[in-house]
């Protein structure tokens, strides 16, 4: 039988509502000029006042705490480039990069995405975030459809009790943490995944490690995802 996870709070019809609206948001204006090894665009823009992600509930954090950057990943667990994202992040963010990763969830692609989300959430908050962070990366690495039995089957692998998390994730504080969530990817005009905010910057889709890693490098020279030509 099919895990069926509390619905109250997002299933009613909200997943279907963010994935018919999020092409009717305005898009802010392109800031800087980004273009990928590919030839593909980046979109990308400064973030209003009062939207960074750094105060939202439930953000998983990985990465020293100490790190001067933080970069925040808005994603879906259905979205296959946010598994890209995930994989290559995994080796470009170790210790020594002095960047923090914050996760912030944003499943817009179907109620089998909203029920994921709810379990690593609830492994963040039995657990605490390096457990939830294994999970996140477990999941996206183990072979298999969308589903909350996937998460549950990885985070058993993992010595996580998945019952338990199936409680968890059913509990109306889940869905509070995942309602701020996917509002602020809104409010950000990110209705697309995977997309991140890197100090008070919004990029749109993963552009790679190395792009990714210039704007790192930018940030630290002169606080932005570009430095001006010489």
């Amino acid at each position: 039988m099919a895990l069926r996870l509390n619905r109250r709070s997002l299933a009613a019809g909200v997943a279907a509502l963010l994935f018919m609206a999020r092409d009717a948001q305005t898009k802010p204006e392109q800031l800087f000029d980004i273009v990928t090894g590919d030839g593909d665009v980046v979109r990308n823009f400064r973030i209003g006042p009062g939207l960074s992600p750094s105060g939202l509930p439930g953000v998983i954090m990985s990465g020293p705490a100490k790190a001067d950057l933080t970069l925040y990943e808005f994603f879906d667990y259905g979205c296959p480039y946010c598994r890209t994202a995930t994989q290559e992040l995994d080796v470009l963010l170790q210790p020594g990069a002095g960047v923090r990763l914050g996760l912030v969830q944003n499943p817009i692609l179907s109620q089998r995405s909203i029920d994921v989300a709810r379990v690593v959430l609830a492994a963040a908050r039995s657990h605490g975030d390096a457990a939830a962070y294994r999970l996140h990366v477990g999941y996206f690495d183990a072979p298999g459809r969308t589903s909350a039995e996937k998460a549950l089957a990885v985070a058993a692998s993992q010595g996580l009790d998945a019952a338990a998390l199936k409680r968890e994730a059913d509990g109306a504080a889940i869905s509070g943490i995942l309602e701020a969530q996917v509002a602020r990817a809104r409010a950000l005009s990110l209705p697309h995944t995977p997309s991140f905010v890197l100090g008070d910057f919004a990029f749109a889709g993963w552009p790679g490690a190395d792009v990714t890693e210039s704007f790192f490098a930018a940030m630290r020279r002169c606080g932005g995802l570009r430095c001006p030509s010489p």
